[in-house]
């Protein structure tokens, strides 16, 4: 069993095997620097409390690390990514730690998304609303547009028939990811589309607009495939 040491600031504390220092010391990095852009969008200061995450080489000491926290809980055998006991806990590939270099922030934009605008709206979860953002904010959708995949995935989907409308991807249906699609492609689509079509503040008034989101959903995936298709100048 690997031995774990714990690294934190002002803003996270997170556990990490030993072996790992270097790494947990540049994801803590990153994911604070993401916190504050996050912290600058919603107009808040702080948090409120230290974020907390654990990463683990091991599926066994991923399980062990949830017991230990939800003694009750029941995680499925094949979770890599979950969130227990108000940490979130994350699974590295051995051979490709940076994998989910991000994920911390990734997850750290959906909780302060739930604190800010569900919490304060008295709103459910519009899962397509944070996911698309969360892809967008934490940085992984600007690698994919540096590297040109982004345009692949533009491609790839703009002549296909079978794209579900964004509000009604559910992770209760199991239709995120389909043989016609995966779901995370069209949340960095929607997102992208939104940051690059509305100012911050415009943006921030958005997410904040329960009626508008709830009836965007039913069009926005088509709009934002339209908008990009004319951005690249696709035929």
């Amino acid at each position: 069993m690997e031995k774990y040491i714990t690294l934190e600031n002002d803003f996270y504390k997170i556990l990490i095997s030993e072996s790992l220092k270097d790494y947990g010391e540049d994801v803590l990095k990153y994911s604070t620097n993401k916190l504050k852009e996050y912290l600058f969008f919603f107009k808040k200061e702080n948090y409120g409390t230290k974020i907390k995450g654990a990463f683990f080489l091991s599926r066994e000491d991923l399980f062990n690390r949830i017991k230990k926290l939800a003694p009750k809980a029941n995680p499925p055998s094949w979770a890599q990514g979950c969130f227990y006991g108000g940490e979130t806990q994350i699974l590295l590939n051995p051979k490709n730690i940076y994998e989910r270099y991000c994920t911390l922030a990734h997850e750290s934009f959906h909780l302060l998304f739930q604190k800010f605008i569900y919490d304060k709206n008295n709103m459910e979860r519009i899962v397509w609303l944070d996911e698309s953002l969360a892809g967008n904010f934490d940085g992984t959708t600007e690698k994919l547009i540096e590297n040109g995949k982004f345009l692949e995935i533009i491609l790839n989907l703009k002549n296909n028939q079978k794209l579900p409308k964004m509000s009604d991807l559910e992770f209760s249906k199991g239709n995120i990811k389909t043989e016609d699609y995966n779901g995370y492609d069209l949340f960095k689509i929607v997102g992208r589309y939104l940051i690059e079509t509305k100012t911050q503040d415009e943006l921030l008034k958005y997410v904040n607009d329960k009626s508008k989101v709830i009836s965007d959903g039913n069009t926005i995936l088509e709009v934002s495939l339209r908008y990009f298709s004319e951005k690249y100048n696709l035929k």
